[in-house]
């Protein structure tokens, strides 16, 4: 096995940095092929969901996939943690710069965003489930924001972090 799925195994959620959102995808489908327990996608940006969908990514079984807005984001999240406080689960929240986006007309959407991230942690926590976050993430001052806004990223102990890049068509990995 792939030692990032060590690190995966390690920790209940994970952080994953990425600057390309193609090679986000390879490594998602990558995490999806390799664990062989149910997948929960929230998809906010609807990239993986146009690949998964067209057959440009192989059709799994057990991969749910969800379509948050700023309407229903709360009913997907309180589904996606009914279903993986029972079983053990994949949860891949794509992306931290979706959810960020689906909540930017909220006051205090940041703390929302936190307060949402850790909830989830905690209750999927008993099943020994995994939350997986991808967040196209650049380094500003020796810390990792969201590109684009420039928002500053939860980062606590108890989450892995990583950054993922291409090179020469294998994705490669750097724990932080």
């Amino acid at each position: 096995m792939n030692p990032i799925f060590a690190t995966i195994d390690k920790k209940t959620t994970s952080l994953v940095f990425y600057n390309n959102p193609y090679t986000k995808i390879k490594f998602v489908n990558e995490i999806i092929n390799s664990y062989k327990i149910p997948t929960l996608y929230v998809d906010f940006d609807l990239l993986f969901s146009g690949y998964y969908e067209s057959g440009l990514i192989s059709k799994v079984p057990d991969v749910e996939i969800f379509h948050p807005s700023e309407e229903n984001y709360l009913e997907i999240i309180s589904e996606v943690i009914k279903k993986t406080v029972l079983e053990k689960t994949i949860i891949i929240l794509d992306s931290l710069n979706g959810l960020h986006h689906t909540l930017n007309k909220i006051s205090n959407s940041g703390r929302l965003v936190n307060s949402l991230i850790m909830f989830m942690s905690y209750n999927i926590r008993f099943s020994n489930s995994k939350l997986i976050i991808p967040s196209l993430s650049e380094k500003k001052e020796n810390q990792w924001v969201l590109s684009t806004t420039k928002r500053h990223i939860l980062e606590t102990e108890n989450m892995n972090r990583f950054h993922i890049e291409e090179n020469s068509s294998k994705l490669q990995f750097q724990i932080l």
